[in-house]
This record gives C-alpha cells, sequence and structure tokens, in this order.
C-alpha cells in the first residue's frame, strides 16, 4: 500500500458518501468496490478477511488497522482533507456536525436500510416507508424547513454528503419526500466539487 489509506465501498451505497469526502478532500487514496451480494471485492479477494462485519465503508491503514463505521469513517476522511468538510475538533461546531452526522447514521441511514429487505409484506413496507418519511421530515427540520442549504446552515460538511447518498435512495425505495429534502439533495447535486467526485468514483468503479 503506497497511499495513506485504501476505501472499500459501493457506489450505490452508503459508502459512496465516504469516497466523495475523500476526493472533495483531495486525499491520496487507494480504493475498490466490493459487491455486497457475494462479500467479493472487485479483485475477488473475500471482503470478510478485510472487515469481518461485511459492512461498507472500510478504510484499511497500512498497519492494517480499520474504520468500519461512517461516523469514523467520514469524520476521519473531513479532518484529513482539505475540503473544511468538519469543523475543528473541540469547538461547538463540532458538535453539532457529530450530532447531524449522527442523526443521519442512526436514524435516517437505518430507516431506509429497513426498506431493502426483500422479504418485507406490503403491511410491513408501507410502515417502513412510512417510518422513513418520518425521518425525512426530521432532516427537514434540521435544515430549519429547508430555508438552510446545508445542516450547518453554512457550508458542505461530511454529514450532508451521507444524507445526500441516503435521500439518493428515495425514488428507487419509494419514499416520496417533500419538495424541501429534494431541494436539498438537487442543491447538492449541482455543487461542482460534487459532481466532479462523483464522476471520478463513476470512473473509479467502472
Amino acid at each position: 500500500m503506497t497511499t495513506p489509506f485504501k476505501l472499500y465501498y459501493t457506489p450505490t451505497s452508503c459508502g459512496a458518501a465516504n469516497f466523495l469526502a475523500a476526493t472533495i478532500g483531495d486525499l491520496a487514496f487507494d480504493s475498490e468496490t466490493v459487491d455486497l451480494r457475494t462479500h467479493k471485492t472487485k479483485s475477488g479477494t473475500d471482503y470478510y478477511t478485510i472487515n469481518p462485519k461485511g459492512n461498507v465503508p472500510t478504510i484499511v491503514f497500512p498497519d492494517g488497522s480499520i474504520l468500519n463505521e461512517n461516523v469514523a469513517t467520514l469524520t476521519y476522511l473531513a479532518d484529513k482533507g482539505n475540503a473544511g468538510l468538519a469543523p475543528k475538533e473541540g469547538s461547538q461546531e463540532r458538535y453539532a456536525y457529530l450530532n447531524d452526522v449522527g442523526f443521519v447514521a442512526s436514524e435516517l441511514h437505518p430507516a431506509y436500510g429497513a426498506l431493502f429487505n426483500p422479504n418485507l409484506t406490503p403491511e410491513l413496507r408501507e410502515a417502513a416507508t412510512n417510518n422513513a418519511r418520518r425521518r425525512v421530515d426530521k432532516l427537514v427540520g434540521l435544515l430549519d424547513g429547508g430555508k438552510k442549504p446545508f445542516l450547518n446552515g453554512k457550508s458542505l460538511s461530511a454529514a450532508d454528503l451521507y444524507a445526500f447518498i441516503v435521500l439518493g435512495w428515495s425514488k428507487s425505495l419509494g419514499v416520496n419526500i417533500p419538495p424541501a429534502a429534494q431541494a436539498y439533495v438537487d442543491g447538492i447535486s449541482k455543487l461542482d466539487k460534487v459532481t466532479k467526485a462523483k464522476a471520478a468514483m463513476a470512473s473509479a468503479s467502472a
């Protein structure tokens, strides 16, 4: 490994937020995609030998240590990058950022994640969809009803990238999000640095 770390991800999962954060932060890194159906990496390695939990993302450091939860991985990438995707440690803004990324990780993401279960009955799917919509409504509340373009009200953060990826699953999962949430997604999508990072991810994932 010649770079500071290697990122394992899938371009359609929450791991994509990590690729975007690393790229926007202008970090040097290696990456490899993972097939979560087979838990094989693109090169054919058993992914469980890299991350015993089998989830993405995983950041692997040269000494073999890993990070594999979004609150940690995204914050690490934000801190190491040069794009200001997380406030300085010890600041009040830092704790607000952690509050935001924690909300996405503990409420928004799991609510959407439940909808990927192909065995849900129609009744359970309806309940899960309604639950996801309630979490989106909470997110809109954090955005002051849509008045704020970003969770911190000022600039793009790693928490926004995480929420952006999760909300991007809405159409395919049948979650009808409110206009304020869609405007939030559209605003992030139109940012030049996000557009370029998405293009880089598409190229790396091909």
